[in-house]
């Protein structure tokens, strides 16, 4: 949900503090396990009862009496009253954001002290019934009582680490004795360290699927309250791809062509953004040009690794289980991706595993070469190859100061062969449209872009500190990446620049991305105002090439000390 990127950061790290001030002063009895767990548990417990009034604070939402709210929008006072008068539950806190990124959340402790937000963008992208379908996924959360149970399995995975952490540290401070008896209790300690970490990151695995499931069952409660799947799959698909305008879709294509899908209500944590097929001067629905767009997330590898680690499903899984609903309610679907593979196809080949590989391999490669230098040095303490018996390689092996300096050379140069795969140059005019439907962009394969449009909203509705904002030309929408990388440079950059730029003509220079969804990364912004703003992400990424070259020099400097 939107609401908790920030809330979730700020508790990890005061988990990670407390944790550390934990370890030094309850270093190995069992008595300092149990207060961890303790402290871990009342950690949980703070968050569920703190984060609701946090997000009241960093959010800002105009909150609206139920009178009123229903007063505005009756369509959606239609359906609050049938869904509290049916579940038997208080009615819940209503909001709006002011911004244009169409987005909706929910939260609160219980079902009877839920907030439901809705962004401008919800009621001005979407039409009335796409709007009661999006509102009604959010009361879905509430009458499921997602708060509680998120709260619950979400904490399984970190009281496993807890154990995992505690037994590793416990280990580490029961160094001191040489008996038996204290070489068998490391080796316990260490055991269960390691089974308590696979354990943690199997059951966060889990937990995530737990997530995605209770988004299903959200989607569901929203085709129950209004008798029909569709409305949710099309406002999705518009959230993600979507359309500028109604359209209607055409008959001609209609029977080939009948699904949609989106990333609605979505995750930002997991997704950087989205894009809004426009449905131009015609009027009507590019079928052709939303199945472009949801290929990525059918056919490409990275669609499968982002699936694996969010808490929401990919859109397409969505739309799909939103049409075998259909047949419930007695309705067609209006849209399916039966053409999607043809159109991937033609654009990238049968297979994009490929791709998928070599963008693994660039993304690691500087690492691969320290792992590779890590493996040689274990190698030479130990002497396993034998090399001292080779006479030629014995000078150089001999002394891993000239290896070291070797690999660090290797290394600079390869984060500069890395940089420069993912900040290509080439700069082209494009359209939000001409982006979102390559089936081939990857968050490592980019394509250097430049946009032309208006900032309509930040990349987080409604979060005073988000560096990140969302743009629109007259073919789509699209999220902004300006993420620095250093903190307190994207907290600047949030508190003197984004609400400047809200509803500002801009140029953008970039690379557009996805991961799951689409965005732009920034290079320059030129604002309608004169103002240029800079993003030095690429160029700060030199900075560690640098460190390589300069860690290089020292190792020869010792080599030859040696």
């Amino acid at each position: 949900m939107a609401s908790g990127l920030a809330v979730t950061s700020l508790f990890a790290l005061m988990y990670a503090v407390v944790f550390v001030i934990g370890v030094w002063f309850l270093p190995s009895s069992i008595w300092g396990l149990i207060i961890m767990i303790a402290i871990t548990v009342g950690m949980v417990l703070l968050q569920y009862g703190i984060s609701p009034l946090i997000v009241g604070w960093l959010y800002k939402i105009d909150w609206i009496p139920y009178e009123e709210f229903a007063a505005q929008f009756p369509h959606l006072a239609e359906s609050l009253d049938k869904v509290v008068s049916f579940r038997s539950i208080k009615m819940p806190r209503l909001g709006i954001i002011h911004d244009l990124n169409p987005n909706a959340f929910t939260f609160g402790w219980t079902k009877n002290s839920a907030r439901v937000v809705l962004t401008d963008g919800i009621l001005k992208y979407l039409n009335k019934k796409e709007q009661n379908a999006v509102f009604s996924h959010e009361l879905g959360h509430v009458v499921h009582s997602d708060f509680i149970l998120m709260t619950v399995v979400f904490a399984i995975p970190l009281l496993l680490l807890t154990v995992a952490r505690w037994a590793y540290y416990a280990s580490y401070f029961s160094r001191r004795g040489d008996s038996d008896e204290a070489s068998y209790l490391r080796l316990a300690l260490i055991a269960i360290a390691v089974l308590s970490f696979v354990s943690y990151y199997l059951s966060y695995l889990i937990s995530l699927i737990v997530s995605r499931i209770r988004e299903y069952y959200a989607d569901e409660h929203s085709a129950e309250v209004l008798e029909d799947p569709n409305p949710l799959a099309t406002g999705l698909v518009k959230i993600a791809y979507g359309l500028l305008v109604d359209g209607h879709i055409e008959e001609r294509k209609k029977s080939r062509v009948r699904a949609l899908r989106g990333l609605g209500i979505f995750d930002p944590s997991a997704a950087k953004g989205l894009g809004i097929i426009s449905v131009g001067t015609t009027q009507t629905l590019s079928m052709e040009a939303i199945q472009k767009a949801a290929a990525w997330d059918l056919y490409n590898p990275w669609a499968k690794y982002y699936q694996a680690f969010s808490t929401h499903p990919l859109p397409a899984k969505r739309i799909m289980r939103l049409n075998m609903l259909c047949d419930i309610y007695g309705v067609q679907p209006e849209i399916d991706f039966s053409d999607a593979k043809r159109l991937k196809e033609e654009q990238a080949g049968k297979s994009m595993w490929d791709e998928f590989l070599a963008d693994i391999f660039m993304k690691t490669l500087p690492t691969l070469v320290f792992i590779a230098l890590l493996g040689i040095t274990i190698v030479w303490i130990f002497d396993l190859a034998g090399f001292y018996n080779i006479a030629f390689l014995a000078p150089v092996y001999g002394n891993m100061w000239f290896i070291w300096a070797i690999g660090f050379y290797i290394i600079g140069f390869m984060s500069i062969i890395k940089t420069r795969y993912m900040y290509k140059g080439g700069y082209e005019d494009k359209k939000v449209l001409d982006l979102v439907t390559n089936v081939k962009v990857s968050p490592i394969r980019c394509i250097p872009a430049y946009i032309e449009g208006k900032i309509v909203g930040k990349g987080i509705p409604g979060y005073y500190f988000s560096e990140d904002m969302y743009f629109q030309d007259d073919t789509g929408l699209m999220y902004v990446d300006y993420r620095f990388g250093i903190g307190i440079v994207d907290l600047i950059f949030s508190l003197r620049s984004v609400n400047r730029l809200i509803g500002q003509r801009v140029r953008i220079k970039g690379w557009y991305r996805r991961g799951p969804s689409p965005y732009i990364q920034v290079d320059t912004i030129w604002s309608e105002s004169g103002k240029r703003h800079r993003n030095y992400s690429k160029a700060f990424r030199y900075v560690w090439a640098v460190l390589a070259f300069i860690l290089g020099i020292v190792c020869i400097y010792f080599y030859f000390q040696g």
